[in-house]
């Protein structure tokens, strides 16, 4: 059973489009302070995230280092990244 949403009047803090690693993430974080609603094109299981191709790069032993994930990230995104955006990432997660 389907219904009509396009009468409904939603109310949220914060509107969470997609429900890949990112925005269930954010979803996450902000729960305890707002009212979060994550809208998902899908099941919320089928985000990209899940068909990423190459996995999800991070930082997780004393082998490797901030340095080397930031430059693999650039060299796997041929030319498309910006390394000052990519930087603030790789610092950050």
């Amino acid at each position: 059973m389907t219904t009509d949403a396009s009468n409904i009047a939603w109310e949220t803090d914060i509107l969470i489009i997609g429900s890949g690693a990112a925005g269930l993430t954010l979803a996450l974080r902000s729960a305890p302070f707002a009212q979060v609603m994550v809208l998902s094109k899908g099941d919320l299981k089928e985000g990209a995230t899940f068909y990423a191709q190459g996995g999800i790069a991070a930082v997780l032993d004393s082998e490797d280092s901030i340095e080397s994930h930031l430059e693999d990230t650039i060299t796997a995104g041929v030319g498309l990244c910006h390394r000052d955006i990519v930087q603030h990432i790789v610092n950050n997660s």
